[in-house]
């Protein structure tokens, strides 16, 4: 189930093909809808509109006032869904976002046509969707950023939807954008510092070192942010890493619970993760 907010009203979309809007204030549902399929993405809020991906690989752009849909995006489809939920950043009129099959494309959000498209994978996807896993994309405002479980970390044109470059990175965790640097986790749990502009890896710290081999082994990050001093990683095993962010040391390492935890957050200067029915407040 996604969630997004525009002012006092929620937008909800579910993985059953539901999709509807609550007022903030009191909870009255304002309007609800079905869809063809079944939602596997992000939800992002532009104006007076909305968008979201569904299993179809079908970008749909509706009414947040009405629930209307206004226009769709259908981009090529796959017989198995993704394993992970697809993302998309918007700039200026433009929306940007990627499918099950690691296409990213680029729409025009006032005329719902599609400005450019760009495949990432080659045809033997189709015998392995079902193991592709591509982080969230996020951008800088010239360039989209980024990677997979493939070993593939790319750097794309906002203009031409052509690559900047690409390197060998194995993550499905969003990287974050830091001055003139990327950060980003490999799933063998290695920091990863790279230039932003040439995508030259400049700095690899192992974070995992202090976990046993047997165990490490196990051990999948899950996301990560980038504080003042220190990056904030959380594991598949309920654990958050302190990590020194220019020596890329890890610092300590804080059991939040047994269980699988969610990326970190930071609200009001406070740090948040989520866990089975609850959030923990961090000092």
């Amino acid at each position: 189930m996604q969630f997004a907010n525009d002012k006092n009203i929620l937008i909800v979309g579910d993985n059953i093909a539901k999709y509807y809007a609550l007022n903030l204030n009191n909870g009255e549902l304002l309007w609800s809808k079905n869809n063809l399929a079944p939602f596997n993405s992000q939800i992002k809020i532009y104006k007076d509109r909305f968008f979201i991906i569904d299993f179809s690989n079908t970008l749909r752009c509706f009414s947040i006032k009405t629930g209307k849909e206004i226009w769709n995006i259908k981009t090529e489809n796959s017989l198995i869904r993704s394993q992970k939920k697809l993302s998309m950043v918007i700039v200026d009129d433009l929306l940007y976002f990627n499918n099950s099959i690691g296409d990213i494309s680029a729409v025009n959000i006032k005329k719902g046509e599609l400005s450019w498209q760009l495949p990432t994978q080659s045809n033997q996807i189709y015998e392995s969707a079902f193991s592709l896993e591509t982080s969230d994309i996020i951008t800088d405002g010239n360039s989209i950023f980024f990677s997979n479980n493939k070993n593939q970390f790319f750097s794309i044109d906002l203009e031409t939807g052509s690559y900047n470059w690409e390197n060998k990175v194995n993550s499905n965790v969003r990287p974050s954008v830091v001055g003139n640097y990327l950060f980003t986790v490999s799933l063998e749990g290695y920091l990863i510092v790279i230039e932003k502009k040439s995508g030259n890896i400049i700095k690899i710290t192992d974070i995992f070192k202090s976990f046993k081999k047997k165990k490490r082994d196990k051990i999948k990050p899950i996301g990560f942010v980038v504080g003042l001093k220190n990056i904030y990683l959380t594991t598949d095993n309920g654990r958050m890493l302190v990590i020194d962010t220019k020596t890329g040391k890890t610092d300590s390492i804080l059991k939040i619970d047994n269980d699988k935890i969610s990326r970190p957050f930071i609200l009001n200067k406070y740090l948040f993760v989520i866990k089975d029915n609850a959030i923990i407040k961090l000092e």
